[in-house]
């Protein structure tokens, strides 16, 4: 049987105390489905991004990915229905230039209290990233072009520190 991974919530920001969302959220009005690896016994898992519809079988993702590799929030993409009628992505038609990034909270006691995440989206705001937060333990961040080396750069120092584990949504991402 297959895995269907939905995201739970939207894509924003803290401003402040305030969470921002993504201007594109009120449109982003379908779920697409992304075929991220086996499930076990031949059977795939898929994740299921927001998107808003951009034209005839085309979508543009308002979601970052958790685990689909090689998409980005803003990103357009081909789709087509399956005979049950979701949207299921074919490949990316029009890359935005962002980055996403996977990071990770392993061997925490209490993630319900836990406002790491909130931390590393307020150190992150002054790269304008964006945040899809997929549970209290992993966070999907979208860096702009222009600031995916400083992201990198941080995420990685903090990692040495010790703070989290992380990993570039794209095999060739710094």
């Amino acid at each position: 049987m297959s895995s269907f991974l939905e995201h739970p919530g939207t894509v924003g920001r803290l401003r402040g105390r305030v969470v921002e969302e993504h201007p594109d959220v009120a449109a982003a009005t379908q779920t697409v489905w992304v075929a991220v690896y086996p499930a076990g016994d031949g059977e795939v898992a898929w994740e299921g991004l927001r998107a808003r519809p951009s034209g005839e079988g085309r979508a543009v993702l308002v979601a970052v990915p958790v685990f689909a590799y090689d998409l980005a929030l803003g990103d357009e993409v081909e789709v087509v229905a399956t005979a049950e009628g979701p949207l299921v992505v074919v490949r990316r038609l029009q890359d935005a230039g962002r980055a996403t990034f996977r990071v990770w909270f392993p061997d925490w006691p209490d993630l319900e209290r836990d406002d790491r995440a909130a931390e590393l989206q307020r150190e992150l705001g002054r790269f304008g990233c964006w945040f899809d937060v997929y549970s209290p333990s992993l966070v999907a961040v979208s860096a702009e072009p222009d600031a995916v080396q400083a992201v990198a750069d941080h995420l990685a120092e903090q990692e040495r520190a010790g703070r989290f584990i992380f990993e570039p949504g794209r095999p060739s991402a710094p």
